[in-house]
C-alpha cells in the first residue's frame, strides 16, 4: 500500500456515526470548495443554480451542500447496519461474494467490513447503501481467481435504471490481474476497481484501487459512445465526491469521468499505472482524466506521479469534450505531460472545428521534472499542453525543471493546435535548460490563438524564453521577467504584432528577435487605437492615436495621428498626423497629410505638409518637390546661386570668378562674360538634384515635370505624381551621388553679394573685371562693397565682397 504522511488523522477511517469531530478541517475544506464553486463563471451557471435543488425541492444555497444534503437523506434513510462477518465472510482466501450479497440485500443499509482480505467475485451496491471498511490496506477486498476478466471489484447494480445515494469508505479494492494466469480488460467500460455509471449523489473516500484491469475509479455512464449533438449526460452520473482516495497499477487511468457532471475529486493521489489496456510502447495512461462528455467537474488539491499525463482534460475524436473544468492546486511530479488539455481529433487544419471543447481552468498548479516514460515512447516532456480548446484560464502556474535532465529540446509550455482564448497569468517557469523553449505559441495552419500570457517569471531555463509562431497576430506579452543563463533570445517572433508590454530579460545573447531584428532590450510593441493623456480625445481605428490633447479631438482613419492638440482637431483618410495644433482637420479620404504648430486649419490634399493661422500660409508638397509660402523665406547667408560643372571635372577653388564654355564652367579671363564667382554662401541654391538623379523623371519641351495617376497600394487613392524615366534604372538610381558630393560640381553665385578674389589693385568701391579668375580693377564690372582681406603676394589674392547683377 502507499503510505502517505500528510493524509487525514485515522481516526477518520472510522464509521461516520462514531468519528471524533474535525470542524476546523471540514469546514476549511467545504469553505474553499464554495469559494471556488461561487467564482467558476461559465455559461451554465443557470443550470449549476439547478442543480442546487434536492430531489425533494429543498433548495440549498451551493452544489456542495446539496451532496450534504443527500449524505444525510442517506443515513435517514438506512433501516440496518450489519457486519459481513455476520452473513458468513470469512478473510481466509475463500470467495464470500454469497456473503456480501446477503448482507447487502436490497439496500438501505450500512455494510461494514472488518480488517482483512475478502476474496469476492465483484460487489454490486443498490441505493442507498452505504459500505465502510477500516482503513486502506486494512480492510481488502480482491477479485477471486475465478471472478470474469469483465468484471469490477464494486459497482453500482442497476445501470438502466440508475441508482442513488452510494458510499464507499475506508478499504483497499484489488482488482487482480493475475488470476487465471493473467486476465485484461475485454474492453468497454468493465474491468476496473470501482466503476458508478448512471448514479446520482455518490461518495468515495479514503478508497485505495490496485491494478484495475482499466481505471482505478471511473465515474461515468453505462456507454462511453455519447455523440456531440446528443443530451450526452443524461445516463452519466451525477453529484458525486471522490476524496482522500489513492489510485495506481491501472490498466489505463487512475481516476476518470465519463459523460457525468458536478463531480468534486479532493486531496487523491493517482500514480504509476501498468499501461496494460494499450499495446506496448503506446499506453496514454494518465494519473486523473477528466474524459469525453463530462462537465463541471472539480479537482481540488490532488497530486499524480508516474504518469504519461498528470491530468488529461480530453475527449477522443467522435465524442463531445469535457467542458467547466476547474483544478485548483494540483501537483504533478515525474508525469511526462503534467497537465494535457486536448480535444483528439480536432487538432489539424483539415480537421473539424470542436464544437465542445470549452472552459478550462487551472489555478495554483504545479509541474516537477516533467520526464519521459517508456509507457508511451511517443509522448514528449511538457509541463502544460492547451489544444483544440477555447476559453482556458491559468492562473498561478509553477513549472519546475531538472537542469541535468535531457528534454531533448522539446518546449515546456505548449500552446497550439487551434486552441483559442488562451490566458496565462502568474506562470513562473525554471530549470528546463535543455528544453528547446519555454513557452512555445505555435503558429502555421494548425496554430493558436488569442493568447494571453501576463505576469510571468523565466528564471534560468531554456534557451529560448517565449517563440511566436507564424501568422500570429493575436497575442499579448505583458508584465514579465526572463533572466537567462547563456541563453539565445528572451523573445522571438517571425513578425511584429504581438503587443509587448513591460518585459525585462537578461542573461540571452538576444533580449528578443523580431521580424529578423534583434535587441539587446525587449522593446515596446502596443497594437490598437490609442488614448494617451487625453481628457476627450477618440481613435477610431486600431492603427491610430491620439496623445496629449483636449477637447474632443478624433482620429478617425487608419494610421492616424494627433498628438499634443485641442479645439476639437480632427483627422480623416490614411496616414494623416496633426501636432502642436488647434481646431486643426485633415479632411476626406486622401493619404499622407500633415499639420503642424497651426490654428484654424483645414488640409485635403494628399503628399503635403502644412501650417498656418486661420488659413493655410505654407505648404509643401512631398509629390512634386514644391514649396509655398505667403510670407517671406529668410536666411543669414547672402544671395543666389546655381550648381555648374567644370570644364576639367576638377575643383575651382572658392571666389573664383567664372565663365561658361558649352554648358560647363571654367577661370574666366580679360574679356570673357563673368557668370558669377564659386561661392560657399549662397543663401538660395537650384540645380542641386539632391534626391536622386537630374533626369530622373520625364519633361515637356520646356522642361516641366510630366505628371501620371498612380494608385496607392496601401490605400487604393489615385495619386498625381512625376512620371518615372524608363531610363532610370534602379542601379542607376543606388549608385547616385549627389552633386554636392562631387568634385566637377560647384555653386556659382549669379546674384546678390559674394566673396570673390582679388588682386592688389583693388580697393573698396572699385568696379572689378577678371583676369584668370582674379578680381582686377575695371571701369566697368561688380561693384566691391569692402576687402574682408588685404592682397597677400603669398597667397596671390585678396579677398573682397562684391554685388554681381
Amino acid at each position: 500500500m502507499v503510505q502517505f504522511k500528510n493524509f487525514p488523522d485515522p481516526s477518520l477511517n472510522a464509521p461516520l456515526q462514531s468519528r471524533p469531530a474535525q470542524p476546523s478541517e471540514l469546514e476549511h475544506l467545504k469553505a474553499r470548495m464554495q469559494n471556488f464553486i461561487k467564482h467558476s463563471a461559465t455559461d451554465d451557471n443557470l443550470e449549476i443554480a439547478d442543480a442546487r435543488v434536492t430531489a425533494e425541492g429543498m433548495v440549498t444555497s451551493l452544489l456542495k451542500e446539496r451532496l450534504d444534503t443527500e449524505y444525510e437523506m442517506l443515513m435517514n434513510k438506512i433501516t440496518r447496519e450489519v457486519n459481513v462477518e455476520d452473513y458468513g465472510a470469512i478473510p481466509d482466501g475463500r470467495d464470500n461474494t454469497e456473503a456480501f450479497r446477503r448482507a447487502i440485500g436490497n439496500g438501505r443499509v450500512k455494510v461494514n467490513v472488518p480488517a482483512g482480505e475478502f476474496l469476492v467475485q465483484g460487489i454490486k451496491l443498490p441505493s442507498w447503501t452505504t459500505i465502510y471498511g477500516e482503513g486502506q490496506g486494512i480492510t481488502v477486498l480482491k477479485l477471486h481467481e475465478d471472478t470474469p476478466a469483465f468484471e469490477w471489484v464494486i459497482t453500482n447494480d442497476d445501470y438502466e435504471n440508475g441508482n442513488r445515494n452510494i458510499f464507499v469508505e475506508n478499504m483497499t479494492l484489488d482488482w487482480n490481474p493475475d488470476r487465471q494466469c493473467g486476465v485484461r480488460n475485454p474492453g468497454g467500460q468493465f474491468s476496473s476497481c470501482l466503476t458508478f455509471a448512471n448514479v446520482q449523489y455518490g461518495w468515495i473516500k479514503n478508497v485505495e484501487t490496485v491494478n484495475a484491469g482499466l481505471h482505478g475509479i471511473d465515474i461515468t455512464s453505462p456507454t462511453y459512445d455519447h455523440l456531440p449533438e446528443t443530451e450526452w449526460t443524461k445516463d452519466g452520473c451525477r453529484y458525486i465526491w471522490i476524496d482522500n482516495c489513492v489510485a495506481y497499477g491501472a490498466g489505463d487511468d487512475g481516476i476518470t469521468t465519463h459523460y457525468s457532471e458536478y463531480i468534486f475529486i479532493s486531496n487523491c493521489h493517482s500514480g504509476n499505472p501498468r499501461g496494460t489496456e494499450h499495446a506496448e510502447g503506446s499506453a496514454n495512461s494518465n494519473g486523473i482524466e477528466i474524459d469525453d462528455g463530462s462537465k463541471h467537474v472539480w479537482l481540488l488539491n490532488n497530486y499524480t506521479s508516474g504518469n504519461i499525463r498528470g491530468i488529461e482534460v480530453k475527449a477522443h475524436s467522435l465524442w463531445p469534450a469535457s467542458q467547466n473544468v476547474h483544478i485548483i492546486g494540483h501537483v504533478s511530479y515525474r508525469d511526462v505531460r503534467s497537465f494535457d488539455i486536448r480535444h483528439i481529433g480536432h487538432h489539424q487544419a483539415s480537421d473539424p472545428e470542436s464544437t465542445t471543447a470549452y472552459d478550462v481552468t487551472l489555478t495554483d498548479c504545479t509541474a516537477i521534472e516533467p520526464v519521459f516514460n517508456a509507457l508511451y515512447d511517443g509522448v514528449t516532456p511538457r509541463a502544460l499542453v492547451i489544444s483544440a480548446y477555447k476559453n482556458v484560464n491559468v492562473n498561478g502556474f509553477t513549472a519546475i525543471g531538472d537542469p541535468s535532465y535531457d528534454y531533448g529540446g522539446n518546449p515546456v509550455v505548449a500552446l497550439q493546435y487551434r486552441s483559442q482564448n488562451i490566458t496565462i497569468n502568474g506562470i513562473k517557469i525554471r530549470g528546463f535548460t535543455q528544453a528547446g523553449v519555454d513557452i512555445n505559441i505555435s503558429g502555421g495552419s494548425n496554430k493558436t490563438d488569442y493568447v494571453k500570457i501576463l505576469n510571468f517569471d523565466i528564471y534560468k531555463s531554456s534557451p529560448k524564453g517565449i517563440s511566436i509562431g507564424g501568422g500570429q497576430y493575436n497575442v499579448n506579452i505583458m508584465n514579465g521577467t526572463m533572466i537567462g543563463d547563456g541563453g539565445s533570445v528572451g523573445i522571438t517572433s517571425p513578425n511584429s504584432q504581438a503587443v509587448i508590454l513591460g518585459v525585462q530579460a537578461e542573461g540571452y545573447s538576444a533580449a528578443a528577435s523580431i521580424k529578423g531584428q534583434t535587441y539587446e532590450q525587449i522593446p515596446v510593441n502596443l497594437k490598437g487605437g490609442a488614448q494617451l493623456a487625453t481628457s476627450s480625445g477618440f481613435a477610431f481605428n486600431p492603427t491610430s492615436a491620439v496623445i496629449a490633447g483636449t477637447g474632443d479631438i478624433t482620429a478617425r482613419g487608419d494610421r492616424n495621428a494627433i498628438i499634443s492638440s485641442s479645439g476639437g482637431s480632427s483627422s480623416e483618410g490614411s496616414r494623416a498626423f496633426i501636432a502642436a495644433s488647434n481646431n486643426a482637420h485633415i479632411t476626406g479620404s486622401k493619404v499622407s497629410r500633415t499639420i503642424l504648430s497651426s490654428e484654424s486649419i483645414t488640409l485635403e490634399e494628399p503628399y503635403t505638409v502644412a501650417g498656418g493661422h486661420q488659413s493655410i500660409k505654407w505648404k509643401l508638397d512631398s509629390a512634386g518637390g514644391h514649396g509655398t509660402f505667403a510670407g517671406a523665406v529668410t536666411s543669414s547667408l547672402s544671395g543666389y546661386g546655381e550648381y555648374f560643372e567644370s570644364v576639367t571635372g576638377q575643383t575651382i577653388p572658392a571666389g573664383t570668378i567664372v565663365t561658361v564654355k558649352g554648358e560647363k564652367i571654367e577661370s574666366a579671363h580679360v574679356g570673357d562674360y563673368m557668370l558669377g564667382v564659386i561661392s560657399e554662401t549662397a543663401a538660395f541654391i537650384s540645380g542641386a538634384a539632391s534626391f536622386g538623379w537630374q533626369s530622373r523623371f520625364l519633361t515637356n519641351e520646356f522642361g516641366g515635370f510630366i505628371y501620371e495617376n498612380v494608385t496607392d497600394e496601401e490605400t487604393g487613392e489615385t495619386v498625381r505624381v512625376p512620371k518615372q524615366n524608363p531610363d532610370c534604372s534602379p542601379a542607376l538610381e543606388a549608385d547616385y551621388e549627389a552633386r554636392a558630393a562631387r568634385d566637377e560640381w560647384h555653386i556659382v553665385g549669379l546674384n546678390g553679394r559674394h566673396y570673390v578674389r582679388v588682386d592688389s589693385t583693388v580697393s573698396p568701391g572699385d568696379y572689378i573685371t577678371a583676369h584668370n579668375g582674379i578680381g582686377t580693377k575695371a571701369a566697368e564690372g561688380w561693384k566691391v562693397l569692402k576687402l574682408t582681406a588685404l592682397y597677400s603676394s603669398e597667397k596671390g589674392y585678396g579677398i573682397a565682397i562684391a554685388v554681381i547683377k
